[in-house]
């Protein structure tokens, strides 16, 4: 080979500093291919979000007719334990509480007689929060507060608590339309819901949810498992069984 071929060779060959930028350019572009990829699994793993304008509300399956109910407090009135929760219908924890926990406590030891359970009004997350929570009052007033309280954390990722809808609730459910409005539009439940309120601060409470199972504390959403001890070791206390049937 000729002296100007090996010239012309060792001109092309790559240097340090060109090696260098390649990789750099090959890192960038593995990374942009990598958040590209990302972004597709969040767009297709993520939940859809509403804005709070949707026209539409899930409505909550019948409890069942074996599981009385009396105002806020669910389960039989004799029942040798209670539970007491501190709720707010616009914290996300509370709805996991609401929705997945609590629903295997109803079947295992409310429905059985064993518990009973009793949701006080804890309003930490503003004016709706607050709307809903008198709303659920209002419903409670035709007995219906357990089915007024599961529509209104089914919805709440979903449909703005607002008047209108609140009242819309109301009328999926077959309430006393009226009755409900005027409750809801006269505010009647301010009084219930600061009695609430004073209740939880002398209890030193610091969030939601926040559960009592007898003496037993519970801060946050909590396992099912978690209440499932609790729960055992106070009807144990108490003399009753800590099995479920």
């Amino acid at each position: 080979m000729g002296r100007k071929a090996r010239k012309h060779r060792e001109k092309r060959k790559p240097t340090k500093a060109s090696r260098r930028l390649r990789y750099w350019g090959m890192l960038a572009g593995t990374a942009v291919a990598a958040v590209a990829v990302a972004v597709l699994i969040v767009l297709n793993l993520k939940p859809w979000e509403s804005d709070g304008t949707s026209t539409e509300f899930i409505t909550p399956t019948p409890r069942p007719t074996a599981i009385p109910s009396q105002g806020s407090t669910l389960g039989s009135p004799d029942a040798p334990l209670t539970i007491v929760e501190y709720s707010d219908f616009l914290c996300p924890i509370c709805r996991t509480a609401a929705l997945e926990t609590l629903t295997q406590i109803k079947e295992e030891y409310i429905a059985t007689g064993k518990v009973k359970l009793v949701f006080k009004n804890l309003v930490v997350h503003g004016e709706k929060a607050e709307m809903a929570a008198g709303a659920a009052e209002c419903a409670s007033e035709q007995n219906a507060f357990w089915q007024y309280h599961d529509t209104l954390f089914l919805n709440n990722e979903s449909v703005t608590f607002n008047n209108e809808n609140l009242k819309r609730f109301a009328q999926g459910l077959g309430l006393d339309t009226e009755s409900f409005g005027t409750c809801l539009d006269s505010k009647n439940y301010v009084d219930k819901l600061a009695a609430d309120a004073a209740e939880a601060r002398r209890r030193a409470l610091e969030g939601t949810p926040t559960f009592f199972v007898g003496q037993t504390k519970i801060v946050g959403a909590g396992s099912y498992a978690e209440f499932e001890k609790a729960i055992d070791d106070e009807l144990a206390k108490l003399g009753g069984t800590s099995e479920t049937e």
